[in-house]
């Protein structure tokens, strides 16, 4: 992944006054035009006309650290682009809207993979909770000193509940053409959807042998690098780690077997330029 978007850049109009044929009393028929143009209402900047980004094929592989230890592995398509409006950002896809700061209002969906089928440590019994789908507001700005990624989201799934996301990159590059993106960010999970994925019900409770246990809402928080290794011409593979540190509303549910969750993503891309 990288954080580059391709920019438009608007020319710059420069007029000749000619003093002998303009009255410095009134503006010209030629400069009126001039000005029009240079403020265009109907034509958006920054977003171009064709893919731009990255396009490949990932391994996610993720340690929910719930009831008996596992990983649960996939493999995926990767995208990481915008063409026109539409933006793709490895899990995160939608719209642009109306230009906002340093990027966009963005209409934005989110592929999130927080569902799991585990074990209880107790009783073996399995237990299971579905896909959310969020569904919500946001922002990609990119500022002079790195990427903040700004959303809010509603699981319009089964937990009925919101995700509020704070996202920061930085990128170094190193020798040999390689770049380090560091993860810094926090995440808020409403209690309807912390208490969805890690809560134990009356009736968990008596099939899984945890004791009942109701989640508030919870702020986790989330470091990651990604390091980006070029191959050849426009081809580059991508490593990205994340540890998500999660709250002691969540971490202190019985049915966590560590107070962290890691999750990796390989992934070979081919950039469009």
């Amino acid at each position: 992944m990288g954080l580059f978007f391709a920019t438009l850049h608007t020319p710059i109009l420069a007029a000749e006054n000619n003093a002998s044929n303009t009255s410095t009393s009134a503006p010209s028929v030629a400069l009126t035009s001039i000005a029009q143009y240079e403020v265009p209402s109907d034509v958006p900047d920054s977003l171009p006309n064709h893919l731009v980004g990255d396009l490949g094929v990932a391994v996610y592989s993720s340690n929910m650290s719930i009831g008996a230890i596992g990983t649960q592995t996939y493999p995926l398509p990767y995208a990481f682009f915008d063409y026109g409006r539409f933006f793709a950002r490895i899990d995160t896809f939608g719209f642009k809207t109306i230009k906002m700061g340093y990027g966009y209002l963005e209409v934005a969906g989110q592929v999130n993979l927080d569902n799991y089928n585990r074990k209880s440590t107790i009783t073996g019994a399995t237990f299971s909770k579905l896909d959310p789908v969020p569904l919500g507001l946001g922002s990609f700005q990119e500022t002079p000193i790195g990427g903040f990624f700004m959303y809010a989201f509603q699981d319009v799934n089964r937990s009925q509940g919101q995700i509020y996301q704070l996202f920061y990159f930085a990128e170094f590059e190193l020798p040999a053409n390689i770049k380090i993106y560091p993860l810094l960010g926090a995440e808020y999970l409403t209690q309807p959807y912390a208490n969805y994925y890690y809560g134990v019900s009356p009736k968990a409770s008596q099939t899984l042998g945890y004791p009942q246990y109701t989640v508030p809402g919870t702020t986790n928080y989330v470091t990651g690098l990604m390091v980006e290794v070029p191959i050849v011409d426009d081809w580059y593979f991508n490593v990205f780690g994340k540890r998500k540190f999660m709250g002691s509303g969540i971490s202190n549910s019985p049915i966590m077997a560590n107070s962290y969750q890691d999750s990796l993503i390989a992934s070979l891309v081919y950039r469009f330029k």
